[in-house]
């Protein structure tokens, strides 16, 4: 059927295509993944609808749009789509060395970004996995958060270039804690009455 509001209602479908899918995702050790599958579809095409002013298909819902941008406001520790989800694993930092060599991976403080993390609003989080995803600079980490083929997959590392050119900043899920993360965000989504002056349908025509 055809939604008449997309950008709550596709993402409620994948939620629903998530709980039919997860077990098999899991017995086939897939669930990195999975979650990515899920992420591409349930959190990069609503987020588009929410934030971008001029979208081809009709301007953000007022609510939704001002409810990202309170996310400034509010740490991702203490965001609506993770808050509940602890203790999930979570790291982000900036980085400036080399992306593409994950073992050397060092944050402002000389770190590798798994051995601390830095306080960050949530609307830059959301940013953050929303570029990686888009632009494909996801990297699967193994347990000492390095990309080493045939490892066991542990951590996924979403990468945005840092807006000043100078590094960049990275957000870091083990599997489970991302898919938790994803179930909370299209909830979320869930809780937001419909305007229905914006709705997809009349804004298409």
């Amino acid at each position: 059927m055809i939604p008449e509001r997309f950008v709550t209602e596709y993402p409620e479908r994948c939620g629903q295509l998530l709980d039919m899918l997860e077990r098999p995702a899991r017995d086939a050790d897939l669930l990195g993944s999975f979650a990515l599958l899920v992420a591409s579809a349930a959190f990069t095409i609503p987020f588009g609808r929410m934030v971008e002013k001029g979208h081809p298909l009709g301007a953000p819902e007022d609510a939704l749009y001002k409810a990202v941008e309170g996310l400034k406001k509010l740490s991702f520790a203490d965001s609506p789509f993770w808050g509940g989800a602890k203790p999930g694993f979570f790291r982000y930092a900036k980085i400036a060395t080399n992306p593409e060599d994950s073992a050397g991976w060092l944050n402002e403080k000389g770190e590798h970004p798994l051995k601390s993390s830095e306080a960050k609003d949530a609307n830059i989080v959301l940013r953050t996995i929303r570029n990686g995803l888009a632009h494909g600079n996801i990297v699967y980490l193994d347990k000492n958060g390095y990309e080493a083929a045939g490892n066991r997959l542990v951590y996924l590392a979403f990468l945005s270039k840092h807006e000043s050119g100078n590094g960049y900043r990275v957000a870091i899920f083990d599997e489970e804690s991302f898919l938790t993360f994803l179930k909370g965000w299209i909830g979320w989504l869930q809780g937001f009455p419909l305007e229905r002056k914006l709705a997809f349908a009349e804004a298409a025509e």
